[in-house]
């Protein structure tokens, strides 16, 4: 005895060294949702085996149920099992260890100004920050703006981090710290925007970001013209006119901070002209009016060229209103740029190709080229549409490092328009994965769960409050409806003490547990009523379920009535011979919503027979109509 318990002591130290020269380097690691841990519970094979860590942060261990995982290291991790099991074995040995993950579970994206944008794989045994991120995509590109570098996080929190100065020894601690799933978006240091008019360097400048209308009037040298009228356009919009001299006063209230893109016009009488600019041109500007100028005249003046492989859009705007647009390339009839412009027209020429990214459950995530004017719904189109656990409800739209929820379920069930937005170049969809399943049918609590790691069909029914009865509900005809295909499953021996079958569910999908079909008998039986119907059943075992017949039934002319697309159609058995002759003819199949008549002797005439059929039969009408309403 002493000797064995030696030996187990031995094994026992080897064992525990060998998992700590394992993780040494996962020392102070702490886990996150996606993590894979190894959990083994000395002589105890049914409590050991891989864990993976939900994304509720929980991990789903037999007797002791959920644990919470997410944040501990693995020895904290080992000290709450160990305390867990304590209620259920004695001194039991437990050990951790951190599992290699596949690289989709530990999955973050970069993008914006960095050298390599994409996806990337967090390495395994630390905890990645900000900077690690980055450092997978190849690092910052020249000019990114380290000053407001953003990570929009799974839970919808958008963090702001000022990396250019910062501590190395505090960093870590300060909230950097990326999580699987999360975005960083590295914004450009520096903005182009256009100037025109009366100003003395006008043409397209560099600024940094947060650049203000009146730095950006300082850099082109100055207003020539005191009476200008300063206009900014953004998005072919004019979004402010305000004289010179008032915004040289300080008489603006809000300072407007100009945008990549933005055009701002210095405009005068004397020089009064087109402004042309846009992505498609090489020399934007203010163009005078001399006579009549048309669309294309403006153009060849800012040198744009159709080129096949590029078409463009061309949009006019005339007042702050859209008046024409043209989609552009070498095909397009000239007689279509024809339109005469006048004073103070805007011509705006935009590529007609965006290239967009799409991330999440859909079939084909990454990036397309699409056609300018495209819409969300079409961007999933590329993508081949959204998977099962796509959730439509909280989709993030992601726009120069601003982010904006969009419920597609609402484009897709109420024609909710306002979500299927216009795209524009380097826009970023974001579709996160739905963590619900649905139990539906004879059930406690019909609904929503949340799914949790490693949960079987059973775990789902009993978290959905178990059935109803167990003879209400018909568990030998559970449906699982998963990725679009539907499975039937056996439960009854499960919910009857018998082995549980281990059947998981993934988020998504959908568990129905229908009740078991209905007949009726009625008349000279012990226990007149609905009855239960399952497969195989005949007119003599719902009799039986029905409590059989009482002393005076006349089974001899029982009577089955059975509505055919509503119907009746009256069928006359002898069940007397079904039972003394094993006749099967005169106990045929019972169907969902049969009712089966047993006249009593004392009313033997047909007079009477004849009123009760037409009551079961109005009755079997009734029932029909509210079974197939």
């Amino acid at each position: 005895m002493m000797r064995a318990v030696y030996l187990t002591a031995v094994v026992v130290g080897m064992w525990v060294t060998v998992a700590a020269a394992q993780n040494a380097s996962a020392e102070t690691y702490r886990l996150n949702p996606g993590d894979v841990v190894t959990v083994t519970v000395l002589g105890e094979p049914l409590l050991s085996g891989d864990q993976l860590v939900g994304p509720d942060g929980t991990i789903r261990l037999p007797l002791i149920g959920s644990v919470t995982a997410a944040g501990l290291t693995l020895d904290e991790l080992t000290d709450r099992l160990t305390k867990a099991l304590q209620r259920f074995l004695r001194e039991p040995k437990v050990i951790v260890a951190l599992k290699q993950l596949p690289p989709m579970f530990r999955r973050v994206y970069v993008l914006g100004a960095v050298k390599m944008p994409g996806a990337y794989a967090l390495p395994v045994g630390e905890s990645p920050t900000v900077f690690d991120a980055i450092a997978l995509a190849g690092g910052f590109t020249e000019d990114a703006d380290l000053e407001r570098v953003r990570v929009f996080q799974k839970d919808g929190q958008v963090l702001t981090f000022n990396l250019r100065n910062f501590q190395a020894d505090g960093f870590r601690l300060n909230g950097s710290v990326i999580q699987p799933g999360d975005l960083v978006w590295v914004p450009p240091a520096f903005v182009r925007v256009s100037i025109a008019g009366a100003v003395n360097l006008p043409g397209y400048h560099p600024v940094p970001a947060q650049t203000t209308l009146l730095d950006l009037l300082a850099r082109a040298g100055g207003v020539k013209d005191p009476s200008a009228i300063i206009r900014v356009y953004r998005n072919g919009v004019e979004i402010l006119s305000v004289p010179w001299t008032k915004l040289s006063e300080g008489g603006v209230a809000t300072p407007i901070t100009l945008q990549e893109g933005d055009t701002v016009l210095a405009a005068v009488k004397e020089i009064a002209g087109v402004v042309v600019t846009g992505a498609g041109v090489q020399r934007p500007g203010v163009f005078n009016l001399i006579g009549r100028i048309t669309v294309l005249g403006a153009l060849s003046m800012a040198g744009v060229a159709a080129d096949p492989a590029r078409p463009l859009r061309v949009r006019v705007l005339r007042d702050g209103k859209e008046v024409t647009q043209v989609q552009w390339n070498s095909s397009t009839p000239v007689q279509e740029l024809g339109m005469e412009l006048q004073s103070g027209d805007l011509v705006v020429v935009e590529p007609m190709v965006i290239r967009v990214t799409i991330v999440g459950p859909v079939q084909k995530p990454g990036s397309y080229e699409l056609p300018a004017g495209s819409r969300v719904t079409d961007l999933l189109a590329r993508a081949e549409g959204v998977q099962p656990t796509a959730d439509l409800a909280n989709a993030v739209l992601v726009r120069k490092g601003e982010s904006r929820t969009l419920d597609l379920l609402q484009l897709f069930w109420e024609a909710r328009l306002d979500n299927d937005v216009e795209l524009q170049d380097g826009d970023v969809l974001l579709l996160p994965a739905v963590r619900k399943v649905w139990v539906v049918g004879a059930v406690q609590r019909p609904g929503s769960l949340d799914f949790q790691p490693r949960m079987t069909v059973v775990d789902a029914i009993s978290a959905a409050g178990g059935v109803r009865s167990l003879e209400e509900a018909d568990l030998s005809a559970v449906r699982l409806v998963s990725g679009g295909e539907t499975r039937v499953l056996n439960l009854e021996s499960a919910f009857r003490g018998a082995t549980i079958p281990m059947e998981m569910v993934k988020p998504g999908d959908v568990i129905i547990v229908p009740e078991r079909s209905k007949a009726y008998v009625f008349g000279a039986v012990a226990r007149p009523g609905a009855v239960r119907v399952q497969t195989g059943e005949t007119a003599i075992t719902i009799l039986s379920a029905a409590g059989g017949p009482v002393q005076d039934a006349r089974l001899d002319d029982a009577v089955l009535v059975r509505l055919v697309d509503g119907k009746p159609t009256v069928i006359r058995l002898a069940l007397d011979k079904a039972i003394k002759e094993g006749d099967p003819r005169q106990a045929p199949p019972i169907q969902a919503g049969d009712i089966l008549y047993i006249p009593p002797r004392r009313r033997a005439g047909w007079e009477n027979v004849t009123r009760a059929l037409g009551l079961v039969t109005s009755f079997a009408t009734a029932a029909y109509y509210l079974l197939h309403r």
